[in-house]
C-alpha cells in the first residue's frame, strides 16, 4: 500500500500538463493548454488542461480528472500502477507499506482470481492454435464461422480440450490451488471422485475482459449436438465479475464509441466479434442477459446514442422494449435494426462485405419509438382494445425521456402515425409523467404517506390531467438540481481557501471572522440534517464531510479523484475547469471593468448567497413533506414531527430574512 504521504508528494510533483504532453501534442492558450482529446476523434481541439487546477477536461466527450486518472484511462492502469508511474518519471521513492490481513487477502484472493483467468486464456489459445485437437475441432469451428486468424488474436479465442480434467491437471501442476480453480470456475469437483473437472471441456472459449482489459472469465460453446448439455456455459460469478456490469466486447470498443458517438448493442459474443471483424468496432454484447442499469451506465460513458440489435422474434423485441426504457431514463437516444428473416449480426455479416455492412446498418437505423408505433398501428387495426394497450405502453416509453420537447415531438408522430387526436396522448402522456415523478419522489423519500396518483383512466385528479403540473414539476427538480450543483461548485473551487463570514461567537453575538471555506460549507450545511437529491452530490459532500471527521483535515481535490469513481470524475472537472472567459467585448468596447471571479468580495458573497437559497429550498421542501407524515402519524409520532416543523420553520424565517424574501 503507498502510503498518503508518498501520494501528496507525487501529487505535488507531477506537472500534468508535461505527463499529458508526453502522449497528446498540446499548444498553450492563456493560463491552459489545448490539444486534440486522445478519447474521441475531433478535428478542432477540444481537449483543455489546468495545470494550476492540476485538471484535464475534454469538453466532447467529457472525460476529465486528475494526472492519475489520465494514465488509468489512456493507459489502462489501476491506481497503484499509475501513481508508481509517476513516482518513477519523478524519481520519487515509494515507502510502500504492509496492507492489512484482511485488506491483503482480499487484494491477494482478486489477485490469484486475475492470474488464473489470464492463465487460463493464454491455455486456451495456445491449445485451439498448436494443439492437433484444437486445430481439428476448435479452429475448424471458427473457420467454418468464417473468423479470422486476427480476430481470433484480437479477442484471445481459445479451445479447452476434451479430456475432461485437461486444464485443470495442468493448472495444478503449474502450480495454482484447487481453491483458485474453484473460485475461479474453470474447475468443478466431482462428487463421485472428489477430483477436479474443467467446466469448460470439450468448448471453444470467449474471454470476459473488464474494461481495462483484464480476464475477468469466460463464455463457453460446446461443439457438438447434444441436446442434453446446455450450448453455452459461463463462468460464475466471482470477488472480479459481476456479469451485470460487464459488456463484453467494451474493452476494444470503447474508443470507437467515444469517436463514432454511437454504439451498436448485441445480445451475443460471436455478433460483436463479426460485427467488429467486419468493420463495425463500436459494439459491444449484453451476452445473452438481460440488460441491466449498471451496464446502461457504462455505455452513457462514451456516447449517449444507441442502435440495439437484438432478434426480431417477440422475445427480441420485448428484450428492446425493456432496454429502450432503461436507456431513455438515463437520456439517452435509441433507434434499431431489423435484419432480413433468418439472419443476425453474425450471419449478415459473413453474407456481405464490409462496406455492404456498414451501409446497411446505416440505412436502416430507425427510430424505436417510431418502430414499436408503425409495428402496432399495423397489428391492431382490427383490434381497438390490443391498440389501447400498446398505445399506453408506447406512451409510457415516451413518458421515461426526461426532454420534455423530445417527448412532445414523438407524441405527434405517433398521433399522425396512429390517427389519433395529439391531445389524447399529450393527456395520457401528463399522467404517465406526473405517476413517474411520485414515484421518482417516492423512493428518493422513502415515504408510504400517500397515494400514487392513477395512471388509467378513472377517477383522475383535473390537476394531473393538465400538461402545467408537468411543467410545474420539471421546473422544481430542475432548479433543485441547479443548486445541489452550485453548492457543489463552491465546495470544490474554494475548498482550501478562506472566506469572511459572519458566525455567532460563544457568547451569542454575531461577529465577522476569517474561516476556512471548505469547514464552513460542510459546517452549515451539517448544521440542518440536509442531504442532497442527487446522489453523486451526496457521495462527494459525505465524502469531505466523513474525511474531516476521521482527520480535522479536509481531504484535497486528489484523493477525492483517488476515489477512482469515474462519474465523479467527469463531475469534478466540469466545475473545475471552465472552457469560457470574459467577453473582450465588456472589458474593450464598453469599458466595463468586471470584479475577478476569485476575488475575496466576490468569493465571500457567493458563497453565502448559494447556501442561504440552497437551504432555504432544501428546509421548505423538508417541512412539506413533514406535514404529509403529519396526517398519517399516531399522537406520538405527530408531537415529534410538529417539534421538527417547528425548528425548521424558526430556521427558514431566519434564512428568508437574510434573503428578504417571503418565508412560510
Amino acid at each position: 500500500m503507498i502510503p498518503q504521504e508518498d501520494i501528496e508528494q507525487i501529487l505535488n510533483t507531477a506537472k500534468i500538463e508535461e505527463v499529458i504532453d508526453s502522449f497528446v501534442p498540446l499548444k498553450r492558450r492563456g493560463a491552459n493548454y489545448i490539444g486534440l482529446c486522445p478519447f474521441h476523434d475531433e478535428k478542432t481541439p477540444s481537449f483543455n488542461v489546468n495545470p494550476a487546477r492540476g485538471i484535464f477536461k475534454c469538453f466532447g466527450c467529457g472525460k476529465g480528472g486528475n494526472v492519475v486518472n489520465f494514465l488509468m484511462e489512456h493507459n489502462h492502469y489501476t491506481y497503484p500502477e499509475a501513481l508508481r508511474w509517476l513516482a518513477q518519471k519523478y524519481g520519487i521513492p515509494l515507502h510502500e507499506t504492509i496492507e492489512s490481513e484482511q485488506e491483503r487477502e482480499l487484494k491477494d484472493e482478486k489477485d490469484s482470481l486475475y492470474a488464473i483467468n489470464e492463465f487460463a486464456q493464454k491455455y486456451f489459445y495456445n491449445n485451439l492454435l498448436q494443439s492437433e485437437e484444437g486445430k481439428s475441432i476448435g479452429l475448424s469451428y471458427f473457420k467454418e464461422r468464417e473468423v479470422s486468424k486476427q480476430t481470433i488474436d484480437t479477442w484471445g479465442l481459445g479451445y479447452c480440450k476434451q479430456k475432461s480434467n485437461d486444464f485443470s491437471q495442468y493448472a495444478l501442476r503449474s502450480g495454482y490451488t484447487e481453491e483458485v480453480l474453484m473460485k475461479s470456475g474453470l474447475s468443478l469437483k466431482s462428487d463421485k471422485t472428489g477430483e477436479l473437472y474443467d467446466r469448460f471441456h470439450s468448448r471453444v472459449t470467449f474471454p470476459i475482459y473488464n474494461v481495462g482489459g483484464r480476464v475477468l472469465g469466460f463464455s463457453a460453446r460446446i461443439l457438438s449436438s447434444d441436446k442434453t448439455k446446455a450450448k453455452y456455459v459461463n463462468s460464475p460469478e466471482s470477488p472480479i465479475y459481476t456479469k451485470g456490469k460487464v459488456l463484453f466486447g467494451l474493452h476494444i470498443a470503447k474508443n470507437e464509441i467515444a469517436k463514432k458517438d454511437e454504439c451498436y448493442l448485441v445480445e451475443g459474443n460471436v455478433d460483436a466479434i463479426m460485427m467488429s471483424q467486419n468493420g463495425v468496432k463500436n459494439v459491444v454484447a449484453s451476452s445473452g442477459t438481460a440488460l441491466t442499469s449498471d451496464q446502461v451506465r457504462m455505455i452513457k460513458r462514451y456516447t449517449s446514442n444507441v442502435v440495439i440489435l437484438y432478434d426480431g422474434d417477440n422475445a427480441g423485441i420485448h428484450a428492446t422494449i425493456r432496454a429502450t426504457d432503461m436507456f431513455f431514463k438515463e437520456g439517452m437516444s435509441v433507434k434499431t435494426v431489423l435484419f432480413p428473416d433468418g439472419d443476425d449480426p453474425d450471419s449478415f455479416a459473413r453474407k456481405h462485405t464490409q462496406d455492404e455492412f456498414v451501409a446497411f446498418l446505416k440505412d436502416n437505423a430507425q427510430n424505436f419509438i417510431i418502430y414499436r408505433t408503425n409495428l402496432a398501428n399495423k397489428e391492431t387495426e382490427t383490434d381497438p382494445v390490443k391498440k389501447a394497450t400498446l398505445v399506453k405502453e408506447i406512451v409510457h416509453s415516451i413518458s421515461l425521456i426526461p426532454d420534455m420537447v423530445q417527448r412532445s415531438v414523438y407524441i405527434q408522430q405517433c398521433a399522425s402515425i396512429l390517427n389519433m387526436e395529439e391531445r389524447l396522448l399529450s393527456e395520457e402522456l401528463s399522467r404517465q409523467v406526473a405517476h413517474n415523478l411520485y414515484e421518482q419522489n417516492k423512493q428518493a423519500n422513502n415515504s408510504q404517506t400517500s397515494t400514487p396518483p392513477p395512471i388509467n383512466n378513472t377517477a383522475i385528479p383535473p390537476t394531473l390531467n393538465n400538461a402545467l403540473l408537468e411543467q410545474q414539476n420539471i421546473k422544481k427538480i430542475a432548479e433543485d438540481e441547479s443548486q445541489e450543483k452550485a453548492v457543489i461548485k463552491i465546495l470544490l473551487n474554494h475548498l482550501d481557501k478562506t472566506t469572511r463570514q459572519q458566525l455567532l461567537n460563544t457568547e451569542g453575538k454575531v461577529v465577522t471572522e476569517v474561516v476556512n471555506a471548505g469547514e464552513y460549507i460542510l459546517a452549515t450545511i451539517n448544521a440542518d440534517d440536509i442531504e442532497f437529491n442527487n446522489p453523486l452530490y451526496q457521495k462527494i459532500y459525505d465524502y469531505f464531510l466523513s474525511q474531516y471527521a476521521k482527520t480535522e483535515k479536509l481531504p484535497s481535490i486528489d484523493m477525492l479523484l483517488g476515489l477512482g469513481d469515474e462519474q465523479i470524475n467527469f463531475l469534478v472537472s466540469d466545475l473545475l475547469v471552465s472552457p469560457y472567459k470574459t467577453s473582450e467585448l465588456w472589458m474593450g468596447k464598453y469599458n466595463v471593468i468586471l470584479p475577478a471571479l476569485d476575488a475575496p468580495f466576490v468569493v465571500d458573497s457567493e458563497i453565502k448567497q448559494t447556501l442561504l437559497h440552497f437551504k432555504f429550498r432544501k428546509l421548505d421542501s423538508m417541512i412539506d413533506n413533514l406535514r404529509l407524515q403529519l396526517k398519517t402519524s399516531d399522537i406520538n409520532e405527530s408531537m415529534n414531527i410538529l417539534q421538527k416543523i417547528d425548528h425548521y420553520t424558526k430556521r427558514l424565517n431566519v434564512i428568508a430574512k437574510e434573503l428578504k424574501i417571503c418565508a412560510k
